[in-house]
């Protein structure tokens, strides 16, 4: 059985605070990593190009929305020992800009029994990469930007939907299909699979069945990052990029996992 990811957070601070710049102007996506205690220098490394790797494909925000840096906690903590929980990770505070609530810090931790496993193994990049994205809102933010209602398993932003509806050659579909079962750090917060993330979902792309997308609930092997979760961070407030294949294929280097490409774990 695939082993879950770990717990999202979606306790949160949420401060209504206005922009002070002017509304044409939208700033940059930036994301500072701060390492708190329990990390090796490799893993501290790996969570650099994780960050590289999410500013790659989300270079800014949207139009009327300027933010200061994206400021994450990372850390390695003795939890439970190997094989229970991996950890956690979520926003901190959460700002409203331009219609949209966007993260303006947050945390991830890790037990430390496990992070020298999945450092090991070749699967720590993926988590890093999958965990990072909960801090900047996937799953997370959902509900305060009006793209998915907890309990329906049905996404609807507009920008997700549309390309899964091209990517997974789903054209009729009426929404993204989300997670709701599992725990509760599972349910709610990711992209759905059948049989805890052990069968395949019939939901197809050029790069393989949804089971194997970074953002579903379990851990599967090999896995890629769909137009479709890149886009649902339009839906929340970021602008993609939208350069040529040939481009992405440039970027991979050490853990980089790019946009559209599979990556080995």
């Amino acid at each position: 059985m695939p082993q879950p990811f770990t717990r999202i957070s979606k306790f949160f601070t949420l401060a209504a605070l206005i922009s002070l710049a002017s509304p044409a102007l939208a700033s940059s996506f930036v994301i500072n990593v701060n390492f708190g205690g329990g990390l090796s220098s490799s893993q501290q490394s790996i969570f650099t190009s994780a960050a590289n790797t999410w500013m790659s494909l989300l270079p800014s925000y949207r139009t009327g929305i300027n933010m200061s840096p994206l400021t994450i906690t990372a850390s390695g903590a003795a939890i439970d020992g190997v094989g229970g929980t991996l950890g956690s990770a979520g926003p901190g505070s959460v700002v409203s800009r331009a219609g949209f609530w966007l993260a303006a810090n947050g945390s991830m931790q890790f037990d430390t029994a496990d992070l020298t496993n999945l450092e090991s193994n070749g699967t720590l990049s993926t988590v890093i990469l999958h965990e990072m994205a909960h801090v900047m809102g996937f799953g997370t933010l959902w509900n305060q930007n009006n793209v998915y209602v907890d309990g329906t398993g049905q996404y609807t932003g507009a920008n997700a939907l549309a390309a899964y509806r091209t990517e997974f050659n789903l054209p009729g579909a009426a929404y993204v299909p989300v997670e709701l079962g599992g725990s509760s750090g599972t349910a709610n917060g990711h992209w759905d699979e059948v049989d805890g993330g052990a069968g395949n979902t019939g939901r197809v792309s050029a790069l393989g069945d949804m089971r194997y997308e970074l953002m579903t609930g379990w851990l599967n092997s090999p896995s890629f990052i769909s137009k479709t979760t890149v886009q649902s961070f339009v839906d929340i407030g970021f602008v993609a990029a939208v350069p040529e294949p040939s481009t992405f294929a440039g970027l991979a280097s050490g853990t980089l996992l790019v946009f559209f490409l599979k990556r080995r774990r």
